[in-house]
């Protein structure tokens, strides 16, 4: 059985960051979709994902950060991925979804990136 952990590194605003620690399929993707749930109903929309801990993620995974990437772009937002391992974002690649986020070599980054959009 697959294993996620979702520790809230911070919230300011309308901004948060999460660090997602382990495998995202479906056993496991209904924690991600709460918690990305939750977080919409507090107002926010741009979302920084660390997933330097994150072995694995599913097409059921990818379709719902795709529903909240679209979710959050009507206010100027997005989610932003940070520290994706290759084997991860090769996932993104191969079904098409690399124009529905922005990849970052550091949380700082993604941060910042967000930051400097307003």
């Amino acid at each position: 059985m697959a294993i996620l952990k979702i520790e809230e590194r911070g919230t300011t605003g309308n901004r948060a960051t999460l660090a997602v620690e382990g495998e995202i399929d479906l056993d496991t993707v209904g924690v991600l979709r709460q918690r990305l749930d939750d977080l919409q109903k507090k107002g926010v929309d741009r979302l920084v994902l660390d997933m330097a801990d994150t072995r694995y993620v599913n097409s059921t995974a990818l379709a719902v950060l795709v529903k909240y990437a679209e979710a959050f772009k009507p206010r100027g937002g997005g989610i932003a991925l940070a520290r994706v391992a290759p084997r991860v974002k090769l996932v993104f690649e191969m079904l098409g979804l690399l124009v529905f986020f922005k990849f970052y070599d550091t949380v700082d980054a993604a941060v910042a990136a967000f930051d400097a959009r307003g």
